[in-house]
């Protein structure tokens, strides 16, 4: 047994001191989580190659060496094609359904002009110029949030970027550990955001044995929000933990403060799974958005992306007026031990201490620099 469990493969091969890893869609979190001695990686599928370099730019000035990375989703399931002919696929019964809830539910027009909810249309049309700027910019890790990555493995391998995946099937698993990919995060149900159907333990343990025949690190994701949650995932075999909902309530975090406030006062049981959200099954915090849009009577989801697009200008009007019962908020089933708004490094810190409480718990003496 080592020395310290909380200096896990993780550690050794990329130079963090504690095996946790904090997604966030703000910059100021990822340099916050990476300099407390996590790995701080940043959602930017929303972003133009341009905003991507900017911002990977401001990172690194503010973490140095400390390892950090990019997520972006690379979804096969995505129907592509121009904003015009997108809409054109939009039934006609799905959009009289929304601007009939606006005006039952006295949902003011956007202060944002139009159009909305186009934000992902380009998404994988412009996947290759964000690449170039991630390969450019030489950003430690990349990670696919949904999609295998292994058209441009070798390409970023080259350029001496490591490449993480993440799954929710065993399957999946395999695949990318055959492909050659760094590490794989197994993702459970339990998870804010896209999620699949695999219980966190259950996918974790399945994952972890799976990638003992290729000498692949795991990570486990879906839920964590405790020190407790990282030491059971070391104890299912993982390396560390990724996690995202716990960050949101963070100072440095760009969630508003209605968002921040929602998030910590719901309990577990309000992380809610949905399609009506962008067609695929997202969990989020359940409140009148969801209510509304998985009723008997509304329209069935689309795919990607024209729910999305469908849905833009009803989430544009909530996000301009910050109606709070409408706020949308993807997070994970262990939102409900997420209880006060505090510093970025705070809430690592407070995550290896709780970690440290569990072991100690158990009757591990910590090391002796403790």
């Amino acid at each position: 047994m080592p020395s310290d469990p909380l200096r896990t493969r993780l550690c050794d091969e990329y130079g963090c001191e504690y095996p946790i890893v904090g997604f966030a869609h703000t910059k100021d979190v990822v340099a916050a989580v990476t300099n407390a001695g996590g790995i701080g990686v940043y959602g930017a599928n929303s972003l133009t190659p341009e905003q991507i370099q900017s911002d990977v730019r401001w990172i690194k000035e503010r973490v140095g060496d400390r390892p950090f990375g990019v997520d972006l989703l690379l979804s096969a399931s995505y129907l592509e094609g121009t904003p015009e002919d997108l809409e054109a696929q939009i039934p006609q019964g799905h959009i009289d359904f929304v601007d009939r809830v606006m005006e039952e539910h006295g949902i003011p027009e956007p202060k944002t002009p139009g159009p909305w909810g186009h934000a992902r249309v380009d998404l994988l049309r412009k996947a290759r110029a964000k690449f170039e700027v991630i390969k450019e910019e030489r950003v430690p890790i990349f990670a696919s949030g949904m999609g295998s990555p292994a058209f441009i493995l070798d390409e970023l391998h080259e350029a001496g970027i490591k490449v993480w995946g993440l799954i929710g099937l065993a399957r999946q698993a395999r695949r990318e550990l055959e492909q050659g990919l760094d590490l794989i995060v197994a993702q459970g149900q339990d998870s804010g955001g896209h999620t699949g159907r695999m219980g966190t333990f259950s996918l974790v343990r399945e994952v972890t044995e799976l990638a003992k025949e290729y000498d692949t690190p795991i990570l486990a994701a879906g839920g964590v929000t405790t020190g407790a949650h990282v030491v059971a995932s070391l104890a299912l075999g993982a390396a560390g933990v990724w996690c995202g909902t716990i960050w949101q309530t963070t100072h440095e975090s760009e969630t508003s403060m209605a968002k921040k406030q929602k998030l910590l006062e719901s309990g577990n049981q309000d992380a809610w799974v949905s399609e009506a959200v962008d067609g695929k099954r997202m969990r989020v915090i359940r409140g009148a958005f969801i209510d509304v849009f998985d009723a008997p009577d509304a329209p069935p989801p689309l795919a990607m992306p024209l729910q999305g697009m469908l849905l833009g200008k009803i989430e544009t009007a909530v996000e301009d007026h910050q109606i709070y019962d409408w706020l949308r908020i993807p997070a994970g089933q262990g939102v409900g031990f997420v209880k006060e708004m505090k510093p970025a490094r705070q809430t690592l810190l407070d995550l290896v201490e709780e970690a440290r409480d569990s072991l100690d718990a158990m009757g591990f003496d910590p090391p002796d620099d403790e």
